[in-house]
């Protein structure tokens, strides 16, 4: 629902460019402090068709996704986890769909005009205000401070508009048919009940009594299962940044240009409590409860547990109603007037929006200044600076310690606390944090080839770790004596199962045979429950839960029907359709046309995507794309 309710005014230009030039969905900023080196402006970086994608192109369209991912240079990303996102790749790709699009609506004769380019800039929501164009001046403004050229945001449009063009050609022929649309009304509108047994496993599982011959056997043919993996252990240093941290000045224009680069608008936190109106006809009696509700909130009624009990944003009931602080321009009108307009702990009266109507309660509403926020660009200077710091002790020490082969003359004159500490020994498969180590010094220490090697500098749980291999148990087969534990536990479980499936099929077919679900329970001593009325993606009780498989056997048979094992989790229920709600003729021929609108919606973006993809690929076999390769080489090991 918050998602829903943003609506930066200021990213807005910022996504767009993304969707149509990047197709990545991330922000577009420049990232301070990474310095990617030389970027060739001569040489191309892909071409399609023989059209080039120029490297300094793709050089500022990769700096601004990877901004997006080290929000904006505070967590700064190594080279190889750059290389193990593939970020690079998927840039260059993105670009290159770009090229195909491009490409294939020459061939195909389109173009876009500059009369219906003018018409498309000037009809952009973004570029909005009171439902006409901004002008000329405001839209330079907006542009410019967001950091993009009137240039590149036009040209930008155009291929939206080239890309709109081709993708209305390319899915013309999609229809919808008669028989599609009333499967699509009978799915969403029709109720359905039903009858149903759910058997669980772990009733079977008392009924399991193993013979010691039966868990021998048992392990003898799940032999690889109980395999002894390599263990590992290892000592290794430790430089926390903590330690650091008071030791680190931070001067006046350190502190200005970390305000600068933080945006100093108006933030309000704020809680609500949502009422759908879903149903024009019943929008006064919805009115009705949430005005019941405002004035219990008024009476001084606790708004977090009304939100929990009342609201109907699934999204931020569960947490009293937060929505977490957000700026203007993030939430639609209506409600970002209200509640720009209360004080801290005021409510509001009913509040109407596209959604529904709302009660708002402000928890906080502040104006950010830099005597105010000092102490927190100060922390946030320190931190980031002690980081930086411990990771240069860190690799201090693991070139004495490469040298020397030992951490304990590593950890000498470095002039910061460092600890040596134990990994134990730990497979690769382990969860790490049940040993105390960080994932990325778990999978280093299984990187080195001989006892006593140094491994690199990783992240450890704030700071960093240099390695180095202790011990290795190498890995060897399993033994019963040692693993019988375990493989009774395995056993039961299999058996478990194997008898509840087999029972479930008995109680299918029986059911089917006697037409009746519950006379073929009763006869087996299974129980048999009624769930709620639901519809093709609606919940049928807290114990079956949100099941696809389930809900979707209950509107595939008819009235009386009886399903086959259907899996719940670790469970298996059968059903038989008790009762379904008929279909509505009136209501789905008011409703057919916004149903026929929603399905090919729906399943146009899909089909052009296709589309795109086959026609990369013929573009591919026929030589036709090329990649530079050291684009994505240079791109893998930028560096900051």
């Amino acid at each position: 629902m918050l998602d829903l309710m943003r609506r930066k005014q200021r990213l807005k230009i910022i996504l767009w460019l993304v969707i149509f030039s990047l197709a990545l969905g991330m922000l577009l900023f420049f990232v301070p402090g990474v310095n990617m080196g030389t970027v060739a402006t001569d040489t191309s970086a892909a071409s399609v068709d023989g059209k080039a994608i120029d490297m300094q192109d793709f050089a500022n369209a990769y700096r601004r996704v990877l901004n997006n991912y080290s929000d904006g240079g505070r967590n700064r990303l190594d080279p190889e986890t750059l290389k193990a996102l593939g970020l690079p790749r998927q840039v260059l790709d993105s670009m290159i769909t770009q090229k195909v699009v491009e490409v294939t609506a020459k061939r195909l004769g389109l173009e876009v005009t500059q009369e219906e380019l003018r018409q498309a800039v000037e009809t952009h929501p973004s570029l909005q205000d009171q439902g006409k164009f901004i002008g000329l001046e405001r839209y330079k403004q907006l542009l410019a401070a967001n950091s993009i050229s009137i240039t590149d945001f036009e040209r930008d449009m155009q291929y939206s508009q080239l890309a709109k063009k081709l993708r209305e050609i390319v899915t013309d022929s999609l229809n919808v048919s008669d028989r599609e649309l009333r499967d699509e009304f009978s799915r969403t509108n029709q109720q359905t009940v039903v009858d149903y047994a759910l058997l669980k496993k772990d009733d079977f599982k008392s009924r399991v009594k193993p013979a010691e011959a039966d868990l021998q056997a048992y392990f003898n043919g799940h032999k690889d299962a109980y395999r002894i993996k390599e263990k590992r252990r290892a000592q290794y240093l430790v430089v926390s940044f903590g330690p650091i941290i008071a030791s680190v000045s931070v001067t006046e224009p350190e502190i200005l240009a970390e305000w600068n680069q933080r945006p100093h608008e108006e933030t309000v936190e704020a809680a609500h409590i949502l009422f759908r109106v879903g149903d024009a006809a019943k929008e006064a009696e919805t009115k009705a409860k949430a005005e019941s509700v405002l004035k219990m909130a008024k009476s001084g009624a606790d708004f977090a547990g009304l939100a929990k009990k009342f609201s109907e944003d699934t999204g931020s009931a569960g947490q009293g109603g937060s929505l977490g602080p957000f700026q203007r321009g993030q939430m639609v009108k209506e409600f970002e007037d209200a509640a720009f307009s209360l004080k801290p702990e005021e409510i509001s009266g009913l509040v109407r929006s596209q959604y529904g109507y709302h009660i708002i309660k402000v928890l906080r509403h502040e104006t950010p200044t830099l005597d105010a926020s000092r102490p927190g660009i100060i922390a946030e200077i320190q931190r980031r600076k002690a980081q930086e710091l411990a990771k240069q002790k860190a690799e201090q020490a693991a070139a004495v310690a490469l040298k020397q082969k030992d951490l304990s003359a590593a950890a000498k004159g470095l002039g910061t606390p460092v600890e040596i500490r134990d990994t134990g020994f730990f497979d690769n498969d382990d969860d790490p944090f049940e040993f105390g180590i960080s994932q990325a010094l778990r999978d280093e220490v299984f990187k080195l080839k001989e006892i006593g090697s140094i491994g690199s500098v990783v992240d450890y749980s704030l700071g960093y770790a240099v390695p180095r291999l202790a011990e290795v148990q190498m890995a060897k087969p399993g033994e019963f004596a040692l693993s019988r534990s375990q493989v009774e536990k395995d056993y039961i479980e299999f058996k478990a199962k194997e008898l509840m499936q087999a029972e479930a099929k008995k109680l299918s077919d029986e059911a089917g045979k006697q037409r009746s679900l519950a006379d073929a329970a009763k006869n087996m001593g299974v129980t048999v429950k009624t769930s709620e009325s639901f519809n093709i993606s609606g919940n049928p009780g807290a114990e079956i839960g949100s099941n696809t498989a389930f809900n979707q056997a209950a509107f595939d048979l008819a009235p009386g029907g009886v399903s086959s094992p259907l899996p719940i989790l670790d469970n298996v229920a059968v059903l038989q359709v008790k009762s379904r709600t008929p279909f509505d003729e009136t209501a789905f021929q008011k409703e057919q046309p916004a149903l026929k609108a929603r399905l090919l919606q729906s399943a146009q973006e899909p089909y052009f995507q296709d589309y795109l993809r086959r026609a990369t690929e013929e573009l591919e076999k026929a030589g036709k794309i090329k990649i530079n390769e050291k684009a994505l080489e240079w791109a893998s090991t930028a560096t900051y």
